[in-house]
């Protein structure tokens, strides 16, 4: 007979960006927008990708001088979580010191928090885990999702932030529950993060219209529910026509 696991609590949190990140990121997108619009019937599906994952970047920091909504209320609760002994894992897809995990590694460096990524060695991952579990003065780990997301226990962590989100929340939801599993004694919290008047509430509207596709799936983190989109929905992101050719919404795929 199993176990009952204590409750897990997903909280989505939308956040205004700050006034130099909502310019960095609205000259963005209008850039994109226009030079989408100038391809004409020679735009490729890739290019609308492109332009969603560098928005996507900007929501997370701005690349003019750091800023992040994200940050700032990560900050604020670790100062409680912290303190009060919890502690806490945080998913990015992105790794580098601009926009993902190096990134926030930097703004957290109060909290003295580890890394976990790809670019690690299977003895310095192994190295990062138990210092985590072990080490109660370190208690934050930042992870890579495609790295972290499967196949590590770390029922020490009670709190999960997604500071951006993947296409498929399978994949999110396998992520969580490196915590959430045998072991775990307290409610897990989990806080995902939405940019008010960005791509990213603009893709999960889309994604909420494809529930039946993750009922469907399940936990098939394999598959890409980005895969599943038609051009015009892509499109449609950006308040643009079908300007596809079939030719092409059949080779892009």
């Amino acid at each position: 007979m199993l176990l009952q696991l204590p409750p897990k609590i997903v909280t989505n949190i939308s956040l205004s960006i700050g006034d130099s990140q909502r310019q960095i990121y609205d000259q963005a997108e209008s850039k994109g927008i226009l030079q989408l619009k100038e391809k004409g019937s020679q735009i490729k599906i890739s290019n609308v990708f492109e332009l969603i994952l560098r928005l996507k970047q900007i929501c997370n920091f701005s690349p003019l001088n750091g800023e992040s909504s994200k940050i700032d209320d990560i900050t604020e609760k670790l100062k409680t979580l912290v303190s009060e002994g919890h502690r806490a894992i945080i998913f990015s897809q992105f790794v580098d010191d601009k926009f993902g995990v190096q990134a926030i590694y930097q703004k957290l460096k109060d909290f003295q928090p580890l890394v976990f990524s790809g670019t690690l060695n299977s003895k310095q991952k192994e190295g990062v885990i138990q210092t985590f579990k072990r080490d109660p003065e370190r208690k934050v780990l930042i992870l890579s999702l495609r790295a972290g997301g499967l196949g590590l226990n770390l029922q020490e962590a009670s709190y999960v932030f997604h500071f951006d989100s993947w296409w498929n929340p399978a994949v999110e939801h396998q992520a969580e529950d490196r915590t959430h599993r045998l072991g775990q004694t307290s409610n897990v919290q989990v806080y995902r993060y939405t940019c008010i008047d960005t791509i990213e509430e603009r893709i999960d509207r889309i994604l909420e219209k494809k529930q039946h596709l993750f009922n469907e799936l399940v936990d098939d983190v394999s598959i890409e529910i980005s895969s599943k989109l038609t051009a015009q929905e892509l499109l449609n992101l950006f308040g643009l026509k079908n300007q596809l050719n079939a030719d092409v919404k059949g080779a892009e795929r």
